[in-house]
């Protein structure tokens, strides 16, 4: 036993994560988790650093397996190591935040729920929190599927989220990866591991998107447009039909980098229109759909209309009201609207809003420097 937690002797809670060179993040981790579950087990999964050696220094059972390019075959094996009747699921650059010391007990409390909801808080990019499965029940139909972006499931289905809840009390910050590791990540591993997928099956729609944003990311733009062009193609006949997909994982980010492209990329006004009309009846709170609709009426000539979506992206931050199933950067609820919504201002000539307007961006981002060339020009002109 390592934990110090005094809890039900019949609940045994154990700690599992996947790990490949991970020596300088896994003492972070280890020792977040470790006041707190009643064993470790860590699968390497070829470490050529000292992982295992640091992963034993924190009393963990040491696995080993073979990569295969499976994300979800890799969890599943550490899962079959695990004693518990829960488990919790972290990667090596993850740690553990506890807020609420009694989240154990909180696991006895609901005997319907298979699995909870963790909020992922990434420390390099300035996007919300991305709720996360890492906290379930170790049953058999309890498994994870996918090779890549791998996600849980009980009995192959996703999750009826009446057997879902959110615990309060803890959350996860993620360490991984500054701009300049995630574009190594990019190039050494995703985009390699996606196309030797692509190769061999239909990628999922969260998986074209993923190695879409990657191509983005690597600065090869014509193949981004290749996976972008194929999402649209599949997703058209539910964007006609109003028929909302059935997988809608990564399906909100998806919309909105399709439309942005149809309207950026190729000025195409219609079909940006139909993406951002069924986008906001599927998801009405999400901001980079609301905040590309008001770009996309202030282009067409509707100013008044735009200001509207700006607004509700500056409400939606304020009182916290928006989607929080899928992450997004969070100047969508701050320094993006409010300067969208200055230049709006702008064109209805509406110059003290406008003012005020870029005045708010300032207030979000003081050196957001197109804001404070705005209100030079605008105090120059009174």
């Amino acid at each position: 036993m390592f934990s110090t937690w005094e809890s039900l002797p019949e609940m045994i809670v154990s700690f599992c994560t996947i790990v490949k060179n991970e020596q300088h993040n896994l003492p972070r981790c280890l020792s977040s988790i470790q006041p707190y579950v009643d064993e470790i087990i860590v699968v390497d999964t070829g470490s050529e650093d000292k992982t295992v050696e640091v992963a034993h220094q924190y009393g963990a059972q040491v696995k080993h397996f073979t990569w295969c390019d499976d994300f979800a075959t890799a969890r599943n094996y550490a899962i079959t190591q695990a004693a518990g009747d829960w488990i919790l699921m972290l990667d090596g650059d993850e740690e553990l935040v506890v807020e609420a010391q009694d989240w154990r007990n909180q696991l006895t409390l609901a005997p319907d729920v298979l699995a909870y909801w963790l909020f992922l808080t990434d420390i390099h990019q300035p996007i919300t929190a991305l709720p996360t499965l890492r906290l379930f029940r170790n049953v058999p139909d309890l498994r994870f599927e996918g090779r890549y972006h791998e996600q849980l499931k009980y009995q192959h289905q996703l999750i009826r989220d009446s057997a879902i809840k959110t615990l309060p009390g803890i959350k996860i910050l993620h360490y991984g990866y500054s701009n300049e590791q995630l574009l190594e990540k990019n190039l050494t591993r995703d985009i390699p591991l996606l196309e030797r997928v692509r190769q061999q099956e239909t990628l999922s729609l969260l998986l074209l998107g993923t190695l879409a944003d990657a191509y983005l990311r690597t600065d090869q733009l014509e193949k981004a447009q290749e996976c972008w062009t194929e999402a649209f193609e599949r997703l058209s006949a539910n964007l006609i039909t109003g028929t909302l997909p059935e997988d809608t994982v990564h399906l909100r980010a998806l919309l909105f980098t399709i439309g942005a492209n149809f309207l950026h990329a190729h000025q195409d006004y219609e079909t940006t229109l139909l993406i951002c009309q069924k986008g906001l009846e599927w998801f009405p709170n999400y901001p980079p759909l609301n905040h590309l609709t008001g770009i996309l009426l202030r282009e067409l000539g509707f100013p008044l209309g735009a200001t509207a979506y700006f607004e509700k992206c500056l409400q939606m931050g304020q009182d916290r009201s928006y989607d929080k199933r899928e992450p997004f950067d969070r100047r969508f609820i701050t320094v993006w609207s409010a300067y969208d919504l200055g230049l709006t201002y702008l064109q209805l000539k509406q110059f003290n809003q406008a003012i005020e307007s870029f005045k708010l961006t300032l207030s979000f981002d003081p050196e957001y420097t197109p804001a404070q060339e705005h209100l030079e020009m605008l105090k120059n002109c009174r």
